[in-house]
């Protein structure tokens, strides 16, 4: 079937998750609120992404509000939403003692779309962040991808598994000619992977778009993958780099 033939709008669940031998993408619920209200309100998590934070760090009730505005934006085919988690034997052992043992949620089958019509989460597990793909147009067969990481687990390879899931579906499912990733200038992290792991160069620099309040700005620098990039070498340099995750 070519692309041509495939309808988008029909390959965006309305509750999905894709699971791999590094991290588990899970269908946003209420029993992650919690693990997401913290990552969310933490000034190191949020370090570059202060455009999005609240004087205050976000709540539960701000966390569910949210978490049900990008489910109606999922059931509009216009967003795929997804929950980064790790089973307890995923975590890599230097991490381990990071964490308290608290934040593991119990093992649970959860529910999703599709044939199989679970992800077998069948042991304790942590919650460490959201990603997915945002501003899906499906005519134009264009998106953004977008994360947000547990601190801790920075530079730890998970954020790679969890891009390489999605973009992997983006472009091999639902067929997308482009995904657009953007940042800021500071992020030399997420800037760094773009450039050196996925081979792709600033699009362009949008000037003092982003509004931080009391007036001051900054600017996006956004980046772009091809269905041709992703074919050609960033799905090879992507598995390459995973082969150095905790197995």
């Amino acid at each position: 079937m070519s692309a041509d033939d495939l309808v988008v709008d029909d390959l965006i669940p309305l509750r999905w998750g894709i699971s791999s031998a590094h991290v588990n993408l899970l269908p946003p619920d209420k029993d992650q609120d919690a693990a997401i209200s913290r990552i969310l309100s933490d000034s190191e998590a949020m370090k570059f992404l202060q455009f999005m934070t609240k004087p205050n760090g976000y709540s539960l009730a701000d966390v569910a509000k949210r978490r049900q505005y990008r489910d109606q934006g999922q059931r509009n085919k216009k967003l795929l939403n997804f929950t980064i988690a790790l089973k307890q034997s995923q975590i890599p052992d230097q991490l381990l003692d990071k964490i308290d043992q608290e934040e593991f949620l119990p093992p649970r089958r959860i529910p999703v779309d599709g044939i199989s019509g679970c992800i077998d989460m069948d042991e304790s597990y942590l919650v460490i962040g959201c990603c997915g793909l945002n501003n899906i147009e499906g005519y134009n067969r264009c998106s953004e991808a977008g994360i947000i990481l547990d601190a801790r687990f920075w530079r730890s390879g998970v954020s790679s598994a969890a891009m390489y899931l999605v973009l992997k579906y983006g472009f091999e499912t639902m067929r997308l000619h482009r995904i657009a990733l953007l940042t800021t200038k500071d992020n030399i992290g997420m800037r760094g992977w773009l450039e050196r792991t996925i081979g792709v160069s600033v699009e362009c620099i949008r000037r003092e778009v982003l509004y931080l309040g009391s007036g001051k700005y900054l600017d996006s620098w956004d980046y772009a993958v091809f269905d041709r990039h992703w074919h050609e070498h960033a799905e090879r340099k992507l598995l390459s780099r995973l082969g150095v995750l905790k197995q």
